[in-house]
């Protein structure tokens, strides 16, 4: 049976995992920065949520919301920024719990919206099914960090 819950501090080394089945070539990902942010958002709910999906005790999906704020919304949005299943279960309905489960948070802070960026060719038809509406460009840019 699929549990969702809030992601604990226990949860990291797994979450890590489950993220590095992103598909690479986009972006370089600094892994000591993902696990000190995957600690700052289970730490603190004001910076995100991340709800992990476990099967007899082993975390099986994750998904990562941050909650900005913004005028056009009159306030904060949801942004869906990571969205795993581990791949022997995919298919299965966890990817679905898991978007439920974001849906139910999301609407319970009181967001105007839930934002998807970027969906992957995986994730996009789960996404369709659960009534996103798929409204086109993306764009970014990427910013050298600061040391802090």
């Amino acid at each position: 049976m699929i549990q969702i819950r809030r992601a604990t501090l226990k949860d990291e080394a797994r979450v890590i995992t489950l993220i590095k089945l992103f598909p690479e070539g986009e972006i370089v990902i600094d892994w000591n920065d993902a696990k000190r942010a995957f600690r700052e958002i289970v730490q603190d709910e004001t910076k995100g949520c991340i709800l992990v999906a476990e099967q007899d005790g082993v975390v099986e999906g994750c998904l990562n919301l941050s909650f900005p704020h913004a005028v056009r919304c009159g306030g904060r949005y949801s942004c869906i920024e990571e969205f795993m299943v581990g791949e022997n279960l995919r298919g299965k309905g966890i990817g679905g719990k898991l978007l439920e489960n974001a849906i139910k948070e999301t609407t319970a802070r009181g967001c105007y919206e839930l934002q998807v960026n970027r969906p992957s060719m995986l994730g996009y038809p789960v996404y369709i099914r659960y009534g996103f509406v798929d409204h086109g460009k993306h764009l970014n840019l990427r910013l050298p960090r600061q040391a802090g």
